[in-house]
């Protein structure tokens, strides 16, 4: 896949939030999510803790895409 920010070669991976030292200190759980907001977007989990999803990402520039399902981000504030 090309990177849509510099058109490099990307590196095929997964996304995951991965447990820190937050993790250790709850017992091995973390309550963290991935989530988008833009303006007049409400905010959207796009990623929780037990999930993996297809990633890539540019060891160019740093860019990283994540392909979640679509949950929705097209629905506005109100």
């Amino acid at each position: 896949m090309k990177c849509p920010k510099c058109n490099a070669e990307m590196i095929s991976g997964e996304a995951y939030i991965g447990g820190g030292a937050a993790t250790l200190m709850t017992g091995g759980f973390s309550l963290a999510n991935l989530s988008f907001k833009a303006p007049q977007w409400r905010e959207h989990v796009l990623q929780q803790t037990s999930d993996v999803f297809l990633a890539h990402y540019c060891d160019k520039c740093g860019a990283i895409t994540v392909e979640t399902p679509r949950r929705g981000l097209s629905t506005l504030e109100s």
